[in-house]
């Protein structure tokens, strides 16, 4: 008897605001975006119910409703500031059971991690189960994986209310130790290189990644990518400066009147 296979939905935050870099997941290079990268890569996942949107109803987000619609992919627009309630209803928008949470400005997120943690996920029933977080991690910035199901979500967006909680959408599941929680390790330690955009420098990066790797960049390993900035280091000499997850603070700092 054949076993049945848990599918998973693959729910991409995305949205054209951002302060430090405008506009960086539809910015264009060589007729290639972040997003539509991202996209490619995602499709070699296995197990993959649907790969959708979650977007705002800001008027700039017109913009991703508008390459959805080009790409054919379903989308859902929700709250512009409760990232949580605007994630947690494209959930149940489309009736998804397990999730599997990518931001847009990690365009390179390798989809071998991904599959490896499918696989862990079936086996070990976590309710959350990521890579990065809860931090430390020893993977680059860039690689952030996380999945759960839905009824973690849920309760999640029932009970959480911290702005770090409801801006960042996971912390409260990793935090309140309700949750069976599993973290993947990696055996050497990668966190100071970062292939995630929120800078100009780290869009610059990008277009040497993809002047390098040319249409492999649809298919390039994590490995591949700190081996090539191991052999060029100056192209990531800036990134000695950016602290990781500098979003964290100000949400943090937002967190202190409710305490």
């Amino acid at each position: 008897m054949k076993k049945n296979i848990s599918k998973f939905d693959i729910i991409i935050q995305a949205r054209i605001g951002s302060t430090r870099l405008p506009g960086k997941i539809l910015k264009t290079y060589k007729n290639l975006t972040p997003l539509k990268i991202l996209i490619k890569r995602l499709q070699n996942c296995k197990n993959i119910k649907n790969i959708i949107i979650c977007t705002t109803k800001d008027p700039n987000d017109f913009k991703v409703v508008n390459f959805c619609k080009k790409e054919k992919l379903p989308y859902f627009r929700g709250s512009k500031q409760n990232v949580l309630s605007r994630y947690y209803n494209t959930a149940k928008k489309f009736n998804s059971k397990y999730i599997i949470r990518i931001t847009s400005d990690c365009p390179l997120v390798d989809y071998r991690i991904i599959n490896n943690m499918i696989i862990e996920f079936q086996k070990k029933k976590p309710d959350y189960y990521a890579n990065t977080y809860p931090l430390p991690t020893k993977y680059p910035d860039g690689m952030d994986i996380e999945i759960f199901n839905f009824k973690t979500l849920e309760f999640t967006n029932r009970n959480a209310y911290l702005p770090s909680e409801r801006e960042h959408v996971t912390p409260y599941m990793f935090k309140i130790k309700k949750f069976k929680v599993l973290k993947k390790n990696l055996h050497i330690d990668l966190s100071d290189y970062r292939f995630c955009i929120d800078y100009k420098e780290d869009f610059n990066l990008f277009k040497k990644l993809i002047d390098y790797f040319q249409n492999k960049i649809y298919n390039v390993s994590m490995f591949e990518l700190v081996k090539y900035v191991k052999n060029n280091p100056k192209f990531i000499d800036y990134q000695k400066k950016i602290k990781r997850n500098e979003g964290w603070t100000r949400a943090l700092e937002k967190d202190e009147k409710y305490k």
